[in-house]
């Protein structure tokens, strides 16, 4: 039978004792064009013809074999032993570890994806994960300013426009002030009441910045402030230097490069570390190792989870209420396939193979390497004819680089190129016979 939970009777009880005259007056506060009137749900399906249906529909989507678009989410090897581990039932079905002590196995993974995060970064602590690395960036930003007890972030240039755009939102609800600017300006700045600033390395525009005099010249010019840098691709902490051994005070990134498929966008992965200083006031949830009081057994626990539903909600430091355990794990699972040496392998590829077709772009007339510093696998390109290059990718069945007007108006006919170890020498052929043409293209439609 039907499962009704409210009968009509309960639902006028109901709505009497809280002063409704009727469900409608309950969502009032929703707008009348965004309500749903009717619902036109077809009749149901044997399983066959379902499955016909969701083949049919699925069949929609342009699925490329290769990807030259970077920009957040990038297309990496993933080991077969990534999906084999996360699909087993008792991960699978399995999500937050509200009973402890009735969830040993899930919180040991979360304490190994701790202790494998720690060991890349070189951080201290990294908490057990946040919904992505655009959260993870914004829940560093009030973290900062519980710490310091100031209202105001300065974001430098370079940071991913959507990120900013997630940060801006958490600091209007905070009543936090905040600041987009340039290093040149940054070194300019006099502000008493700075709680944080915020970079990302490498950054949107693939740059490596020289994070070791940028947090010099913070420490100098704003001694009581957070520094902390974001990542969007920490792959390349194969070979970059680590944030710990920078001085980094809360280091953030994207996870999804670690063993998450790009699918359409998601899910993510958010990686947040800090100073031992700072660990109580980590948002989220850490996972420790502990011993029994009568025994010599080692257990797992719930080290601190400071969020709202565990405390009161004013002195709550986040309502993040979430650990992404599944995607944490793949994260685990990733980064123990490629062992010691797997990550600077990555890492290498990506730089090498990067460095190859930017060379070669930029050997091409029409063609323009913008970037001044070195870069990880992203590249500013500016191009005689980019719609012409999309177009022809598309065609040739290549996901093309991402046109950087999307976010900068004012950056006409630039695209941001990303080369990664998944493009192999047949595809990387490809797409430079593809820039090569479309500046034909060009020339021939003068």
């Amino acid at each position: 039978m039907d499962f009704v939970p409210h009968d009509e009777n309960t639902i006028r009880n109901m709505l009497k004792t809280i002063g409704i005259g009727s469900l409608e007056d309950l969502f009032q506060d929703v707008p009348s064009d965004l309500k749903i009137k009717t619902l036109n749900i077809p009749p149901g399906l044997s399983e066959a013809d379902l499955f016909r249906l969701l083949e049919e529909i699925s069949n929609k989507n342009q699925v490329y074999p290769t990807s030259f678009l970077g920009a957040g989410c990038y297309y990496h090897y993933i080991p077969s032993l990534v999906d084999f581990v996360i699909s087993r039932s008792e991960f699978y079905t399995s999500y937050t570890p509200y009973q402890a002590e009735a969830s040993q196995g899930y919180l040991q993974a979360i304490f190994e994806y701790q202790s494998a995060i720690t060991k890349i970064t070189e951080m201290d602590v990294a908490n057990a994960s946040m919904y992505d690395g655009a959260t993870a960036l914004a829940e560093a930003a009030i973290m900062a300013s519980a710490i310091t007890g100031k209202n105001k972030i300065l974001l430098l240039d370079g940071i991913h426009p959507e990120y900013l755009e997630v940060v801006k939102t958490y600091c209007w609800g905070h009543d936090i002030l905040y600041q987009t600017i340039s290093q040149d300006q940054l070194l300019n700045t006099n502000d008493d009441e700075i709680s944080a600033i915020l970079f990302q390395s490498p950054n949107f525009f693939g740059d490596i910045e020289d994070v070791d005099y940028l947090v010099k010249k913070i420490r100098q010019k704003f001694p009581k402030a957070l520094v902390i840098q974001l990542m969007t691709d920490p792959t390349c902490l194969g070979l970059i230097k680590p944030p710990g051994s920078t001085d980094i005070d809360i280091f953030v990134a994207e996870g999804q490069s670690f063993g998450l498929s790009p699918s359409f966008g998601g899910p993510g992965l958010g990686i947040f570390t800090t100073k031992k200083k700072y660990l109580r006031k980590i948002p989220g949830r850490l996972i420790g190792k502990t011993m029994e009081l009568n025994g010599d057994k080692e257990g797992f626990i719930l080290t601190l989870q400071a969020r709202e539903q565990h405390i009161r909600r004013e002195k709550a430091l986040s309502n993040i209420c979430t650990n992404q355990s599944l995607c944490s794990l793949a994260a685990l699972i990733y980064l123990v396939s490629l062992g010691k040496t797997g990550l600077i392998e990555v890492a290498k590829q990506n730089f090498q193979k990067a460095d190859h077709v930017k060379k070669i772009i930029s050997s091409i007339p029409g063609y323009r390497i913008l970037n001044e510093k070195p870069t990880y696998n992203e590249f500013l390109v500016e191009c005689p004819n980019i719609d012409g290059l999309l177009d022809s990718c598309k065609q040739k069945n290549i996901l093309p680089p991402l046109k950087v007007s999307k976010y900068f108006p004012e950056m006409e006919n630039i695209a941001l190129v990303c080369v990664t170890e998944l493009n192999s020498c047949s595809d990387i052929e490809r797409f430079l016979k593809i820039v090569q043409s479309s500046t034909s293209q060009r020339e021939g439609g003068k």
